[in-house]
């Protein structure tokens, strides 16, 4: 029994130690660790870089936009009912006026027929007390209940005609119906959509006007309108439509109106230009487009400078200007002659060491 005690207390010693070994190595591994953690790297990132320079760029607008329908009109039923029939397909050129869908008029009808038996019966009533009341056969009170009576009568007429009449649903405008979602059976009731009908024979340009050229445009000014389907191909078109409030990226929405072309049909969709051209150029400060990150509301780059002999990676934010084709113009917040990243920059971090390629 003193034996087993013996190597029972030898047993327990050495656990002790060797737990106090296993957890004297976990916290020295763990400090370790952290403490690579909180070093910076050693190894520099690598980049390419561009000097930001002087150019000449015009002064003509050119704006990417999106094409639209002038005339887009959702039709809704007015009245309750089954449809009975469907007058026009998809894709159909329909005029204005034109039958588009039918909702059963069997109550309506009846209904209409009633409230005219009426009318005419409280009109005849009116009229024989009338005659009477210029002859003092009739009392005033009998006349304006007669007068009353009619008046009710009509308007029920009115309304039975006006519910008999909405049970055929027709077109408000010419053009092309883009949507029919109701098929024969359907069941309708008022407010459900039974169509949208698109006229393109006229379109309108839909674009935002950057803040620096908002004020070179104004309603009425003649542009040119170039479709990217069509490159080739120019088009005439009238500002419509320039807001007074500008976004939160401080552009301007604009309408363009121009009229559709048989030789070069245009669709509701497309993507098209407004182009204003200009005879002036002036001198800007541009960098490529791929120096700057961030979005246009906020954008920036990293500047490369110099610090104790090592070569930084500076974030920088800046006011951008007009596009120059894959270049872009600063307005502020970059000088003539600093050198941006161009390429590396997703990688690099503000104030981290960068090596040039």
């Amino acid at each position: 029994i003193k034996l087993s005690n013996s190597c029972l207390i030898r047993a327990l010693i050495y656990f002790a130690f060797l737990s106090g070994g296993i957890a004297f190595l976990l916290m020295r591994n763990k400090a370790t660790m952290e403490a690579k953690a909180e070093q910076p790297p050693s190894l520099a990132i690598s980049v390419r870089a561009q000097v930001a320079e002087e150019q000449n760029i015009s002064e003509n607008l050119d704006i990417n936009g999106v094409l639209q329908a002038n005339n887009e009109v959702p039709v809704i039923a007015e009245t309750q009912g089954r449809v009975v029939r469907v007058y026009a397909s998809l894709g159909e050129r329909v005029h204005a006026g034109s039958a588009l869908v039918r909702v059963d008029t069997t109550l309506k009808y009846s209904a209409l027929l009633f409230a005219k038996s009426t009318f005419d019966k409280t009109k005849k009533d009116l009229d024989r007390l009338e005659a009477l009341r210029k002859e003092n056969n009739a009392s005033e009170s009998e006349l304006e209940g007669a007068q009353l009576a009619f008046q009710n009568a009509k308007s029920q007429f009115i309304a039975a005609e006006r519910q008999f009449s909405d049970a055929l649903i027709k077109s408000p405008i010419s053009g092309t119906v883009v949507e029919r979602p109701v098929n024969i059976g359907t069941m309708v009731i008022p407010g459900t959509p039974v169509a949208t009908v698109v006229d393109i024979s006229t379109l309108k340009l839909k674009a935002n006007l950057p803040e620096q050229d908002v004020l070179r445009l104004r309603v009425g000014d003649n542009v040119k309108v170039i479709a990217d389907i069509y490159p080739s191909v120019q088009f005439s078109g009238k500002v419509a439509f320039i807001s007074v409030r500008g976004n939160e990226a401080h552009s301007y929405p604009i309408e363009v109106v121009l009229s559709n072309n048989t030789q070069h049909p245009l669709k509701s969709g497309m993507s098209a230009r407004l182009i204003r051209e200009s005879n002036t150029s002036r001198k800007a400060l541009i960098i490529p487009r791929l120096a700057v990150l961030g979005s246009t509301k906020e954008p920036s780059v990293y500047v490369l400078e110099q610090a104790n002999g090592k070569t930084l990676a500076k974030r920088r934010s800046i006011e951008l200007g007009k596009e120059n084709g894959t270049n872009i113009e600063v307005r502020s917040g970059l000088k003539l002659g600093e050198r941006v990243i161009i390429a590396g920059q997703n990688n690099a971090r503000d104030g981290v060491e960068v090596i040039v390629q």
